[in-house]
């Protein structure tokens, strides 16, 4: 079972409406996974990418609604490396095997999964 983060920007005080991207998922037993963007301003390609985003803007929120401070976010997927999985590790063992496509996947410098694929 996994948790959906998201960052929300443009937040309307009145109708709450806002714009939203996703940040990345949280699996019990695995290390936090990120989305990355490479067509959207600014393109996102690191945790260190996306600490700068989160920071300049928006609210951090998980799938059920839960608002999330930066503090506590970044503090939670960095206690996550500690857990033995790693998204792009995992992918990367069996692609040939299982037929997975790795050219939209990474990983950063600290050793984090991104993807630029859609995945929830």
């Amino acid at each position: 079972m996994g948790t959906n983060y998201y960052h929300r920007t443009d937040i309307c005080e009145c109708c709450n409406r806002y714009k939203e991207r996703h940040i990345g998922k949280s699996s019990m037993g695995w290390q936090f996974s990120f989305q990355g963007y490479n067509k959207d301003y600014p393109e996102i390609t690191s945790f260190e990418d996306w600490k700068k985003e989160l920071q300049a803007d928006g609210k951090i929120f998980d799938e059920y609604g839960r608002e999330s401070s930066f503090k506590d976010f970044v503090e939670f997927v960095e206690s996550k490396r500690a857990e033995s999985n790693n998204h792009y590790d995992y992918c990367k063992k069996y692609s040939e095997e299982r037929g997975y496509n790795m050219r939209d996947d990474w990983k950063d410098k600290e050793g984090y999964s991104f993807t630029f694929s859609d995945f929830s």
